[in-house]
């Protein structure tokens, strides 16, 4: 019983410490300003990617080249993307504020997709 209760405590840590982790990588790639080059290789239309352009900014992340430096941070985000639409999906028909919490929080995974592909589109790998 105590080994279970560990167990609950240390999943229940990592993952608030994970959570902490993913939303100060999106608060400080928000500060990041996106240049025209995202824009066009993106085919973002707006001023900001939205939530719905996730998946395609990150499989242009994965084609750039790499430099190796931001790895864990993609996979990372990845994940609290995923995480946040299940929230979403979950509290849609229950939370419209959870839902309207997590719509915010896929806009800024797409930021922070977009923000990658420029650094990567800015600084080849050689």
């Amino acid at each position: 019983m105590v080994t279970a209760l560990m167990l609950m405590f240390t999943l229940f840590a990592l993952g608030q410490f994970s959570v902490s982790y993913c939303r100060t990588l999106l608060q400080v790639y928000e500060k990041i300003e996106l240049s025209d080059q995202v824009g066009e290789v993106g085919e973002i239309t707006t001023e900001a990617p939205c939530a719905c352009d996730f998946g395609h900014l990150m499989q242009l992340v994965r084609a750039a080249p790499d430099p190796g430096d931001d790895s864990s941070e993609i996979l990372a985000i990845s994940v609290y993307y995923h995480a946040a639409s299940l929230i979403r999906w979950l509290a849609a028909p229950v939370s419209g504020r959870i839902s309207c919490w997590a719509q915010s929080e896929l806009c800024r995974c797409a930021y922070f997709a977009a923000v990658s592909l420029d650094r990567r589109l800015a600084h080849p790998a050689h």
